[in-house]
C-alpha cells in the first residue's frame, strides 16, 4: 500500500497515523518502518504565526536495527497547496472571479485577498500552464459538458464546494497549477 499525499481533514490525518506501518516508504520502498512523526504546522492565509495545522510528517525509522532510510515525508490536508499559504478554496474563488470579470486585478481586488496582485498574476499563469493536465484528467473522468468552460467541467467532476481540494484527494497529487508531481 502506498502512502497517501493528501488527507481530507484532521480526523483522517489521525487515522492515517495508525496505518503508517502498512505503507511502503516513498523514498526507499521498505515496509513496516514508518512512524507518525508529528504535526506539520505553518502559516495560514488569514492567521498570524505558524500555528495552523497543514498536515502530518512520517519518519522511515533507521534507529536501532531498523532497516529504514531515515527520511521523512508529509501528508498534507487537501485544502492546502504545497509550498503556498493560500488555500484551495480561496484560489478556486479567484479562478471563478477571474473568468467572470476577465481581469486578474479586478478578480483579486474583489476577493480582498491579503496577497499582492503580483501573486494573483503568478497564480493565473500557473493555472494556464497546468490546464493541459487538468483537461486530460477531466476528460478521463467524463466527457466535457456541451456548453461551459473548464471551470464548469471541473465543478461537474469534483463538486462545487472546493474542486481543487477534491482533485488533490482523488489524484493524490498536487494541484497541477503548483508544481509537477515527483517521478516514481
Amino acid at each position: 500500500m502506498r502512502a497517501p499525499r493528501y488527507a481530507k481533514d484532521d480526523d483522517e490525518l489521525k487515522a492515517l497515523a495508525g496505518q503508517a506501518r502498512q505503507w511502503a516508504c516513498p523514498h526507499c520502498g521498505r515496509r513496516k518502518t514508518l512512524n507518525a512523526h508529528g504535526a506539520l504546522r505553518g502559516c495560514a492565509e488569514d492567521g498570524p504565526g505558524k500555528s495552523t495545522l497543514r498536515g502530518r510528517r512520517f519518519f522511515c525509522s533507521n534507529r536501532g536495527m531498523r532497516p529504514g532510510c531515515g527520511r521523512t515525508f508529509s501528508v498534507l490536508l487537501a485544502t492546502l497547496l504545497a509550498g503556498a499559504t493560500v488555500r484551495t478554496g480561496r484560489l478556486w474563488q479567484f479562478y471563478r472571479a477571474r473568468c467572470a470579470t476577465g481581469s486578474v486585478a479586478r478578480a483579486w481586488a474583489q476577493l480582498r485577498g491579503g496577497f499582492s496582485v503580483e501573486a494573483a498574476y503568478r497564480w493565473w499563469h500557473r493555472w494556464q500552464a497546468g490546464q493541459f493536465r487538468i483537461r486530460a484528467w477531466l476528460h478521463a473522468q467524463r466527457a466535457p459538458p456541451e456548453t461551459g468552460s473548464l471551470l464548469d467541467h471541473l465543478t461537474a467532476v469534483c463538486g462545487p464546494a472546493d474542486p481543487l481540494a477534491a482533485y488533490q484527494l482523488a489524484r493524490q497529487e498536487p494541484w497541477p497549477a503548483t508544481r509537477p508531481p515527483p517521478s516514481t
